[in-house]
């Protein structure tokens, strides 16, 4: 069988696959922050590029295109959250308990840009690499 058809065949897989591992890191990120003190964000990302105060909840903001401080957590970096292809992810805070969290992967899931997102939030989980 021709090498170049085999390779095209397989690439779609290995793609999926590679991107499976950094989409579990983000869920178990999620599943692992619900719920707990707000601290733990600067702890396991960094500064906020973003935060804002409505009422009695804080919504906490971290973009994949903060800088990044040499131990790896990220820096207060202004427009960040405005990256056209950077990944957002949005925590709001409630009486000092993380009570909601999303995430936008402005580059789509191919190309690398879940790696984006799974490296903001790497530090957070009981699974990481």
């Amino acid at each position: 069988m021709n090498r170049s058809l085999i390779l095209a065949a397989l690439l779609p897989l290995v793609t999926t696959a590679c991107g499976a591992f950094e989409r579990a890191t983000v869920q178990s990120a999620k599943t692992s922050l619900h719920g707990a003190p707000a601290e733990q964000l600067e702890t396991c990302i960094g500064e906020p590029a973003k935060l804002v105060t409505q009422g009695h909840q804080t919504v906490v903001k971290y973009s994949s295109a903060q800088q990044r401080a040499p131990n790896g957590l990220t820096l207060a970096t202004p427009g960040a959250t405005d990256d056209p292809k950077a990944c957002v992810f949005t925590f709001t805070v409630e009486n000092g308990l993380i009570r909601h969290i999303t995430s936008e992967n402005r580059a789509g899931w191919g190309g690398g840009g879940i790696k984006n997102c799974s490296a903001i939030v790497k530090n957070c989980t009981f699974n990481q690499q």
